[in-house]
């Protein structure tokens, strides 16, 4: 059901939680790996009996609570405060949120295994944070940025959770089917999580 005509706020709210997503990959996980391979953290761990899969695990499990727990104080503040709630399914919000996570999780694992230091994971982050930020759709309308810009959004996973929170929450007019929103976010993970395991390493 969509809100007649939609407000500024009910197009910020449901960008604002996908930016959220994002910094929790590049700054909530992508940091903390990096700052403990450089300490020797993960060094010292790799001599335990710990498993990679293990730490890969809980740090991914712990990583999607924080994400529902934003997304939950997010409807909360927007339902109390601004009347943004969640117009659509309830269960299909859950899992867009939880699959966004996975993606950004996963896109923070894939950095820090391609950065050795901070300074280095520092520019890497920023160079992927802007672009995500501005042309994803989340602050300012797609319609609204230069055409030679406009391509380049597609090509940005935060574009397609952003599309699909805005038609989950607020009910806004697509840019893609949902069911394309899931299957290019189902395609990033794979893509992501494949090469973050790869390139992991414990120092």
């Amino acid at each position: 059901v969509q809100r007649s005509p939609l407000r500024v706020i009910d197009l910020q709210m449901p960008g604002m939680l996908g930016i959220a997503m994002l910094w929790l990959g590049l700054f909530g996980t992508a940091l903390p790996l990096v700052q403990q391979r450089t300490t020797q953290v993960l060094r010292r761990l790799s001599a335990t009996p710990l498993r990679a899969a293990s730490l890969l695990t809980a740090h991914v499990g712990w990583r999607v609570v924080v994400a529902l727990l934003q997304a939950g104080l997010f409807v909360l503040v927007g339902a109390l405060a601004f009347q943004v709630g969640v117009a659509g399914s309830k269960l299909l919000f859950v899992a867009v949120v939880i699959l966004g996570a996975l993606v950004f999780v996963s896109l923070g694992y894939l950095l820090a295994g391609l950065t050795p230091s901070e300074e280095g994971l520092m520019a890497v982050t920023q160079l992927v944070n802007f672009p995500m930020m501005f042309l994803c759709g989340g602050l300012f309308a797609i319609e609204t940025l230069p055409s030679f810009l406009r391509p380049v959004s597609h090509l940005l996973p935060l574009t397609y959770l952003t599309d699909a929170l805005k038609q989950l929450m607020v009910g806004a007019p697509p840019l893609y089917p949902l069911w394309l929103d899931f299957a290019v976010l189902a395609g990033c993970l794979a893509v992501f999580l494949g090469l973050g395991v790869k390139l992991w390493r414990w120092e």
